[in-house]
């Protein structure tokens, strides 16, 4: 499996934009304070005492482990509303997309426990989602996350303009995207050859930001894992962020979203996905 460089970054230099903007995905080293990362944990803790709406368990029958998260749960969790509002966060997906200013499209937490079967197969975000222009998804662990544990990624596939059916995640979630805009996910796996990839170990601190259209998959999605992974993903969009309808797979949440007054055909601007940073003059 070829590796290109993985490299690091300390903060939102012009080398960091550059490898975001050529790569699909940057990594940060420190740059999450312990004061967001606690309230990241206690945040979940609520979530998981109390599920939402939006909470999906991806566990298959007989996994030793269980694969679940929840979405869109920030207006029901003071904690992670604190992250998205007053964490740099924000400003740092607008910084790396060259945004004039930001919304929170999507909170959204994960957990697969030690010993889960499954895990996220190659895909790209924007299938997934009701949304078109500039997106950004921030990675946060909240443990340590090996690279067998952590998340690999097809250097460049944001740029290939290509969009790719949203696989299924596990049996009981039937994602399918249908017409003629989408194609099979490459069978990355049978020849790797043909790809550069990037990954990193990634503490407690550190964090993965990523294109809406980079190819990515969970390292050891064939095997159990190791140790419980807890992870935060905040998803940013810019300016030229599109509400758009795509058909029957995301229908439970465009219709959550008509419903919160977001106009399909509209930039993002409601109640759900507010404005969360701009660019000072």
């Amino acid at each position: 499996m070829p590796k290109a460089q993985a490299k690091s970054f300390s903060a939102v230099s012009q080398d960091a934009i550059k490898a975001y903007r050529e790569d699909g995905v940057v990594c940060f080293r420190g740059m999450i304070a312990d004061e967001w990362l606690d309230l990241a944990e206690r945040g979940i803790a609520r979530n998981l005492q109390s599920p939402g709406q939006f909470f999906r368990d991806h566990t298959p029958p007989d996994s030793p482990g269980r694969y679940v998260f929840e979405y869109w749960t920030w207006r029901d969790t003071p904690e992670l509303e604190q992250v998205i509002f007053q964490s740099p966060l924000a400003k740092m997906a607008g910084t790396l997309m060259r945004a004039r200013h930001v919304n929170m499209v999507m909170d959204n937490w994960f957990m697969r426990e030690a010993g889960a079967s499954n895990g996220a197969p190659w895909h790209h975000d924007e299938p997934y989602f009701d949304f078109e222009g500039t997106l950004c998804v921030v990675w946060v662990p909240l443990d340590f996350a090996p690279i067998t544990d952590g998340l690999t990624f097809v250097r460049g596939s944001h740029r290939w303009g290509q969009l790719y059916v949203a696989p299924q995640f596990s049996q009981n979630v039937p994602f399918t995207s249908e017409g003629s805009a989408y194609k099979s996910v490459p069978d990355i796996d049978a020849d790797p050859s043909g790809y550069e990839f990037l990954s990193w170990d990634v503490n407690v601190g550190d964090c993965l930001v990523f294109d809406f259209r980079t190819l990515h998959c969970i390292t050891s999605k064939a095997s159990p894992a190791k140790a419980t992974q807890k992870r935060l993903t905040l998803r940013f969009g810019a300016e030229d962020t599109i509400f758009n309808p795509r058909g029957k797979w995301t229908q439970e949440t465009s219709e959550y979203l008509i419903n919160q007054g977001q106009l399909p055909g509209a930039f993002i601007d409601c109640g759900l996905m507010p404005r969360v940073w701009e660019k000072k003059p």
